[in-house]
């Protein structure tokens, strides 16, 4: 495959961030980012969104994780990670050394959670120009509900955040029933943009076995 090396410049804005383009990694494509510099210029792209990772490090979902579906896949892979203190010092500085404009991205499943993943960027590189907050994880703190399907507690954890410094993009949830006042209680609660959408839920059978194809159950 050939590496591309040439991105055209086309300045854009997202909320009060410059980028040099808008084409951007989504979160969870592509690892932590620098997986993908041996076939493209990372300095060249507008961002790289990284992986969501949490303030703890975390184990995932059981396998398997992934399955393939008509037209696509189903995941559950389960935002494994090893925590933003290990993000910092070993997934970031690649990312840096290629020159790559950097969002880092944020989950949790209470308000702390989300607090303390903020606080801990409060102090990471200039490269890291924004935070987003995936809101579509599981709420202990409301019977694992979504946060993004509820605008009181996407407000409440967007407030959190606030720590980190820096511009915050919600990262919402397609499978909400009526996704505007969620969106409006993003705002309210600080970010500068929203990241539509989070996968769509989704479950497979094996129908001799009559189990699920996901070790999770269901996944998106």
């Amino acid at each position: 495959m050939k590496r591309i090396d040439r991105i055209p410049a086309l300045p854009t804005r997202v909320g009060s961030v410059e980028l040099r383009n808008p084409v951007m990694t989504a979160s969870g494509t592509a690892g932590h980012g620098a997986e993908l510099a041996p076939y493209i210029d990372l300095s060249g792209l507008g961002a790289v969104i990284t992986k969501s990772v949490s303030a703890d490090p975390w184990p995932g979902n059981p396998a398997p994780r992934v399955h393939e579906a008509h037209g696509g896949m189903l995941n559950a892979v389960g935002l494994q990670g090893r925590g933003i203190v290990a993000w910092l010092a070993d997934e970031l500085p690649p990312l840096v050394d290629a020159g790559a404009t950097v969002v880092a991205s944020i989950w949790g499943r209470s308000v702390d959670d989300y607090r303390r993943a903020a606080d801990l960027l409060a102090d990471a590189p200039a490269q890291v120009v924004a935070v987003e907050v995936n809101l579509s994880c599981p709420n202990v703190e409301d019977r694992s509900g979504m946060f993004a399907h509820s605008a009181a507690a996407t407000e409440e954890a967007m407030e959190a955040t606030a720590g980190c410094g820096r511009p915050r993009w919600a990262k919402l949830s397609p499978n909400a029933g009526d996704i505007l006042p969620i969106v409006d209680a993003a705002v309210r609660g600080g970010a500068e943009a929203v990241t539509l959408v989070n996968t769509v839920m989704g479950m497979a059978i094996d129908p001799v076995t009559r189990t699920y194809r996901l070790g999770n159950g269901g996944g998106g």
